[in-house]
């Protein structure tokens, strides 16, 4: 049977409504957002049940307000660059062993594509210790006591050696001292939070529940992107809630998106161009995902392993 809109609205009791506006308020038993015209008339943001849950306002109120540039994109040799998607691969598999968060790998991906965009092709070598001694300091941020104890101890050893102790104080110095960022991963939960669909829309919701259960996995693939680290946090993360929007079958930047988490109060379609260009970015690179996966499939079905997916990453 498939699911009916309906039942991904939640009633919203007027004691849990905090308004920021005259024309917007925040359920905070749910982390809805609710929206009035000039004739009272109201919408809402809906998603799956399981995403109804108690949410602090600030968290909106950052969201809606966060400077999409204000995070620097990286700018990383093409040396360097030709490597990344190894490096960035090492790093998953590690915090996969690991059992490490989302959280704690985007945090380690965030410091490895810093130091990386700082330094030369001259680094090159050090990269696998960079890479451990950035998981290290993400899960000492993210992850409990025991557990960072257990990374530090798998990525590097028992020993506590002064060599050590000086190439972790040089990254941290790399670093600027400054472990506490908000990543991509950080923001696009937020938004699924929130919600990104409007109940005043038409759209399958059956379609709505299997692309949540998918987002932080496209995310996650798009980290090892060439085109990942051209784009800010907010930037690449409203370029999923886009495509997500266009799978929907909805537009994907529209004046409510705009409104709600550009801090766009009048729709301008000039104001959304960075948001336009990396959403184009990040649907050409899923595209060619795709065809790299279709291609891949035809060579195994044909048990002719070639070696035509050497560069995949060149284009995106």
């Amino acid at each position: 049977m498939s699911q009916k809109k309906s039942e991904l609205i939640f009633p919203h009791k007027k004691i849990y409504q905090l308004e920021f506006s005259p024309t917007i308020s925040f359920c905070y038993e749910c982390s809805t957002v609710i929206m009035a015209d000039a004739s009272g008339k109201t919408k809402s943001t809906i998603k799956p049940l399981k995403y109804h849950s108690l949410c602090e306002s600030n968290d909106f109120y950052f969201l809606r307000n966060l400077n999409p540039d204000k995070m620097n994109n990286y700018q990383i040799s093409k040396d360097i660059l030709k490597i990344r998607i190894n490096f960035v691969n090492q790093i998953k598999q590690k915090c996969s062993l690991l059992n490490l968060s989302l959280n704690t790998y985007f945090l380690s991906l965030n410091y490895f594509d810093q130091i990386c965009s700082i330094f030369a092709s001259s680094i090159k070598d050090d990269l696998p210790l960079i890479s451990d001694i950035c998981i290290i300091l993400a899960a000492k941020i993210i992850e409990k006591k025991e557990k960072a104890i257990k990374t530090k101890l798998f990525l590097i050893g028992r020993t506590n050696s002064e060599k050590y102790i000086k190439d972790e104080e040089y990254i941290l110095s790399k670093l600027n001292y400054n472990l506490i960022r908000i990543t991509s991963y950080d923001i696009l939960k937020d938004i699924m939070k929130v919600g990104f669909v409007f109940d005043d829309e038409e759209f399958d919701p059956k379609k709505l529940n299997s692309i949540y259960s998918n987002m932080e996995n496209m995310l996650y693939l798009f980290s090892e992107r060439k085109q990942y680290i051209t784009m800010s946090p907010k930037e690449i993360a409203m370029g999923i809630i886009g495509l997500c929007r266009e799978i929907l079958g909805l537009s994907a930047f529209n004046e409510n998106m705009q409104f709600l988490f550009m801090g766009i109060n009048k729709y301008d379609e000039s104001h959304i161009y960075n948001y336009v260009k990396c959403l184009n970015k990040i649907r050409k690179c899923f595209k060619i995902i795709e065809e790299i996966n279709e291609r891949e499939n035809n060579n195994m079905n044909n048990n002719n392993h070639s070696d035509s997916t050497k560069d995949s990453n060149s284009d995106c």
